[in-house]
């Protein structure tokens, strides 16, 4: 019971210093006294560390992340980024429309790498041609545990992480392909949060949601790479016709493990969110000439500096998940230095727990267009087939 209060205490401080000092807004249905109705009222309400699930450690995750303000080097929320890391050899060439792009998100002695890749075949389609302009690591780098967690990782302070866990050569080797072909579903995407929107979304229009965005990477994973996707735009975040975050996470748990009972075909499972910044921060770059979206793989570990591994959200995948992250982050700074932000590692577990291809990915933010979430589907889409395929 005290390690309940201790932590409901811990997490309203947070939210008065995130949310009440600086200001900071997510949009009006998630007001400061709604999240206390919804979230920490009955986070006070749990007595039974047994009876703790997903929604009590979870309520609105979205990690509040402003690149260069949103967390510091050990990914305290709400902090300033405190690294001194200097830039070296950045590919030439990137546009990044404004100062949103991750302060401390460097690439240390990378090397400039500025390519185009060939098309090839995926089951009837045409791969499209990716221009590839990013850059990429050393292998001593990436085997580096301190190089991984002061440049790749972003770990919360609540978190605890080991070498074991981020073993770059480990991470790195795992095949992570599957066969792509087929008729039945490879790939799953869902939205734990499906009513999250963007600065131009029309009250009430689905596709100016994050479902919207789903329905574009669906489009393009189809269309373009010939992979069969099941779209869930279930609105797990929607009870009896409010928004109502506290409990997403376990209903959206719910619809996920009956998708998988009914098509045991699926090997990805992909939520999609979008995050929440300060209003001053644009979370943008330039992708093959279109404004798009920068996006954040997030994982759980299910385990926490205070109490240690978290068994009542316990993951036999944290590492595959990682893996899965990493490798298509790499993929992702290569198209782009600037598309992918950093892996964010946070102590919960989001339901990654139901594949080892599980993985949640942020979307930008709400200060983003809708085109601009859109137009991230594209090289979103390239970097998911080049990791599935085998091929990066």
């Amino acid at each position: 019971m005290s390690n309940v209060f201790g932590e409901t205490f811990v997490y309203i401080s947070k939210k008065f210093v995130a949310e009440v000092l600086p200001v900071v807004y997510y949009d009006g249905s998630n007001s400061l006294s709604a999240r206390i109705n919804n979230e920490i009222i009955p986070a006070m309400a749990v007595y039974d560390e047994d009876d703790i699930d997903d929604s009590y450690y979870n309520f609105y995750d979205d990690a509040l992340l402003a690149d260069g303000s949103g967390y510091n080097q050990t990914g305290v929320q709400g902090g300033t980024q405190s690294d001194n890391t200097t830039v070296e050899n950045v590919t030439e060439g990137t546009d990044v429309e404004t100062a949103g792009n991750e302060a401390g998100d460097t690439t240390v002695n990378s090397e400039e790498v500025i390519q185009t890749d060939t098309s090839t075949a995926s089951g009837d389609s045409t791969v499209p041609v990716i221009n590839y302009q990013g850059v990429t690591y050393s292998t001593e780098q990436l085997y580096s545990y301190d190089f991984l967690v002061g440049n790749i990782f972003a770990v919360d302070s609540s978190a605890s992480v080991t070498t074991d866990e981020i073993n770059g050569e480990n991470l790195l080797n795992m095949d992570l392909s599957v066969d792509l072909s087929g008729e039945d579903y490879k790939v799953l995407i869902y939205h734990t949060h499906a009513s999250e929107a963007f600065a131009d979304s029309a009250e009430g229009v689905e596709s100016d949601t994050i479902v919207g965005v789903g329905d574009e990477l669906t489009r393009i994973l189809e269309e373009d790479y010939g992979i069969k996707v099941y779209h869930d735009r279930t609105a797990y975040d929607i009870v009896n016709g409010e928004l109502d975050r506290s409990y997403a996470y376990n209903q959206a748990a719910e619809g996920i493990d009956k998708i998988l009972a009914e098509n045991p075909s699926i090997e990805v499972v992909i939520d999609l969110h979008r995050d929440g910044v300060r209003e001053d921060i644009h979370l943008v770059t330039m992708v093959d000439g279109e404004p798009t979206a920068q996006i954040m793989f997030l994982n759980g570990i299910s385990r926490s500096k205070a109490n240690g591994d978290i068994e009542r959200l316990y993951n036999p995948y944290k590492k595959e998940n990682l893996a899965f992250s990493l490798q298509m982050y790499l993929e992702g700074k290569h198209i782009c230095s600037d598309f992918v932000r950093k892996i964010y590692v946070k102590s919960y577990r989001y339901n990654l727990e139901k594949k080892p291809r599980s993985t949640l990915i942020e979307v930008g933010a709400q200060t983003n267009t809708v085109q601009e979430a859109k137009n991230a589907m594209k090289p979103l889409a390239a970097i998911l087939y080049k990791v599935l395929s085998g091929e990066n």
